[in-house]
């Protein structure tokens, strides 16, 4: 009989996913007030899982909030394929 081996296959891809939005009143994000719309995206970035969320008897941060919204759009790219050879222990 002839050596044995394991193949693997691995993927890698990148998912870019746009959810539906949601509404907010800035009454209700007065950090938000004064700041232009690229502001409030960078502010987003790195708080919006501390900030309240429009909806908290289901939800813990607005982050949260946001990422249980609908899929209105998904696409993948940038995929690979790459393999792992190992012998077969005897």
């Amino acid at each position: 009989m002839g050596k044995k081996i394991k193949i693997y296959q691995t993927e890698q891809f990148t998912t870019y996913v746009v959810r539906d939005s949601i509404t907010i009143d800035l009454d209700d994000y007065p950090e938000l007030k004064e700041m232009d719309n690229n502001e409030i995206m960078d502010y987003l970035i790195s708080n919006s899982s501390e900030m309240k969320p429009q909806n908290d008897k289901y939800y813990i941060s607005l982050s949260d909030e946001l990422s249980q919204m609908d899929v209105l759009n998904d696409k993948i790219y940038d995929e690979d394929y790459s393999y792992i050879v190992e012998d077969l222990k005897k």
